[in-house]
């Protein structure tokens, strides 16, 4: 069950950090008390911190390691001349060297939730968090 999954790395990784898991106390806390301690959809679209929790444990701790996609098209590889992925040819997308790799996520072995704030989530491409 990947969300058990998720959820257990999620929690391992905030009782190593205190200073995160006293953040996303304090946010969780705000939130439920402008909405007079319901949990609601509204609420949980609130918690911007504990998504970004959330979301920097899915990188570090990827549930998929890579992805299979077949090539719907001829498509010559950019700044390779001479290499073409066939139009019916796998391709494996390797979510785990994109999640780690130092030019997307500085200290990509460090566990930090600011890797997903909403401002470097706009700047980054959307493929290099899959």
């Amino acid at each position: 069950e990947t969300s058990s999954t998720t959820m257990g790395f999620a929690l391992y990784e905030l009782a190593q950090r205190v200073d995160v898991q006293e953040r996303a106390r304090r946010e969780i806390c705000e939130v439920l008390a402008r909405h007079n301690g319901e949990f609601t959809y509204e609420c949980m679209n609130e918690l911007i911190y504990l998504n970004q929790v959330i979301s920097e444990t899915l990188r570090k701790h990827t549930i998929v390691p890579m992805l299979t996609r077949e090539c719907l098209e001829d498509y010559p590889v950019p700044d390779h001349p001479g290499y073409e992925i066939k139009k019916g040819m796998f391709v494996v997308i390797p979510a785990v060297g994109i999640h780690y790799d130092e030019d997307y996520y500085p200290n990509p072995e460090e566990f930090n939730p600011d890797n997903f704030t909403p401002e470097k989530v706009a700047a980054r491409d959307s493929v290099e968090w899959l």
